[in-house]
């Protein structure tokens, strides 16, 4: 494995940490039921999908490519590692934004708000450090001051947690559209 594939794992923290959020939001449903409704199975079935089949499509395109295990394949892995690559590099801000709905979505009066606001700063900053670290025009400090707008804001305004999901939804699912156009773009200049 070559050195710089090594900072690529730092990429995994945010999809195993909302596979995770995916795991603990199936147990809440499940919690108190006689029968486990079937959102909790598929709030499971996500929590695999992020911490283990994410990452192990992760390693083995990376390994495909550097071992040339597949010499007839190599256009295809290496589109599939773009990809992988694009999906943790620009997706992991749909997934902060996903991980705080999540979360939105378990709050109740008696849980502090540092419990939705604390991860998702940390996540969001985090991620605007490590994707945009050499960027123009101090957009490491845009996306992370991104993030402390809307919890500030979303916080001072009293919003309600279950339109806070809400609206952390709508902001993954533009994120996510906006990520895979982008991605379609690159490729047609590549």
């Amino acid at each position: 494995m070559e050195a710089y594939r090594y900072q690529e794992l730092a990429y995994l923290i945010v999809p195993v940490f909302l596979g995770i959020e995916f795991f603990i939001s199936a147990r809440n449903e499940r919690r108190g039921r006689h029968e486990a409704p079937l959102g909790s199975y598929l709030l499971d079935f996500c929590g695999f999908l992020f911490t283990a089949l994410v990452p192990a499509i992760f390693f083995f395109t990376i390994w495909a490519i550097e071992t040339r295990a597949f010499p007839l394949r190599e256009t295809t892995l290496a589109r599939l590692d773009r990809y992988g690559v694009m999906f943790m590099f620009m997706g992991a801000w749909w997934q902060v934004y996903m991980i705080g709905a999540l979360r939105a979505g378990r709050l109740t009066d008696k849980i502090s708000p540092l419990y939705l606001w604390g991860p998702f700063i940390g996540l969001g900053t985090f991620i605007s450090l490590l994707v945009l670290w050499v960027s123009p025009w101090n957009l490491k400090w845009i996306s992370t001051g991104w993030f402390i707008v809307i919890s500030v804001v979303l916080h001072v305004l009293k919003v309600k947690p279950k339109n806070i999901a809400r609206a952390l939804w709508i902001l993954t699912g533009v994120t996510f559209l906006i990520e895979n156009l982008f991605f379609l773009w690159i490729e047609t200049l590549v």
